[in-house]
């Protein structure tokens, strides 16, 4: 049996729209479980009116504030997980329609043999159906993560705006790390820090290239260039580097990380957000010593070589373009 998730957080229409998706998914069978993020009485009456018309295939939670990417779902996989009710966990953001059959192309390509136990999709933008959005996450040796644009870039994990992992692996992680999602990223590189802890377990990613799926983006906070997704992303990824990476790859590849933060401080600066990045950085500062605890566990029960992790690794620097953006904010 597999649990789909999908959390609302003030866009109930991007979210009716992405339900009424998921219910022409005819096979396999699901149960669909919908969380409400502290959004206004709108949103949730607008929802509530939607459930009452699928009772049987719609489970509708409600919490009172908003608790993030990680802590709503974590709630669920708290309840759902242990049970040993569903075999399988998929993620779905709100702001994402599906086709019919991208479910079983997903579960197709999981592998207990290889241990392959999460699996990307092929989620293309929204406006544009021809241009990718992500094909899972890559690992740069820069220390940052960012959608996986090419088949041929390492896959280190799905992203969390459509995700499929197995209860299995989920168990393992929490009994390994004490967590499913670690709540103090809020939101964003969450799913950056699962592959990881997943990744060392021992764990594999596969990538399902039939599975479309069609994503608007960062609709619930602002867009890709707010201020709330530059805080979030870049301060979560720095936690990801203390939380999950092994010494030899961060001291291997310091420079490049060195040589990315002050790129990324003086492209922000540029653009006006000195006081976001100054923020940002603060706040890393003082959750390192909560990083560095978990730390010891994770690095403790590492599954895999050093030349695995190096295979989940991209060589380049980090996404194509990137440079090249940053010099025209510089210019």
């Amino acid at each position: 049996m597999i649990a789909v998730i999908v959390v609302n957080y003030r866009r109930a229409a991007d979210t009716v729209e992405c339900l009424d998706s998921l219910l022409r998914v005819t096979a396999p069978a699901f149960d669909i479980f919908l969380v409400d993020n502290g959004s206004s009485a709108a949103d949730v009456a607008q929802l509530r009116d939607y459930v009452a018309r699928h009772p049987e295939r719609i489970h509708f939670t409600e919490f009172p504030q908003n608790l993030g990417f990680t802590g709503a779902h974590n709630r669920l996989f708290e309840r759902w997980v242990p049970s040993n009710r569903y075999e399988f966990f998929l993620l779905v953001n709100n702001d994402a329609v599906v086709e019919p059959d991208f479910l079983e192309h997903m579960l197709a390509r999981l592998d207990p043999s290889q241990q392959v136990a999460m699996v990307a999709a092929r989620v293309m933008k929204y406006a544009d159906r021809s241009q990718i959005d992500n094909l899972g996450i890559t690992f740069y040796k820069c220390g940052l993560a960012s959608n996986r644009k090419s088949p041929d870039d390492p896959l280190l994990g799905p992203s969390g705006n459509c995700a499929l992992y197995t209860a299995e692996l989920l168990r393992d992680i929490h009994q390994a790390t004490g967590e499913y999602f670690d709540e103090h990223f809020f939101c964003y590189a969450e799913d950056t820090d699962l592959a990881w802890r997943a990744g060392l377990l021992g764990y594999r990613a596969a990538y399902a290239e039939d599975a479309l799926v069609y994503h608007k983006g960062s609709v619930s906070s602002g867009g890709p260039n707010s201020d709330f997704v530059l805080y979030h992303g870049i301060r979560n990824s720095l936690f990801v580097l203390v939380k999950d990476i092994p010494t030899r790859f961060l001291l291997g590849n310091l420079f490049w990380m060195v040589v990315l933060h002050v790129a990324i401080l003086l492209r922000y600066t540029i653009k006006g957000k000195l006081g976001v990045v100054a923020r940002l950085y603060r706040d890393f500062a003082r959750g390192i010593p909560k990083m560095r605890r978990k730390r010891q566990p994770i690095q403790q029960q590492r599954q895999i070589p050093p030349r695995e992790i190096r295979r989940r690794i991209s060589r380049l620097f980090y996404e194509r373009g990137y440079a090249l953006g940053a010099l025209r904010d510089l210019y």
